[in-house]
């Protein structure tokens, strides 16, 4: 009985790992996205700032 246990334990314990490590890599994922985005804007705004009022970027 108490083997029985023991591997239902670390069954339950290598599916979080599993999941957490899904979930850790989409994150990532989505914060690269997101951080491509925010560059295409602000490359982008700040191109025009420059090309509208003559001025260059620091």
């Amino acid at each position: 009985m108490m083997y029985q246990e023991e591997i239902f334990s670390n069954a339950i314990t290598d599916a979080k790992k599993e999941s957490y490590g899904t979930l850790t890599n989409e994150i990532k994922g989505m914060e690269a996205a997101i951080e491509k985005f925010f560059n295409k804007i602000f490359n982008t705004s700040s191109c025009i700032s420059e090309r509208d009022f003559k001025v260059t970027s620091m």
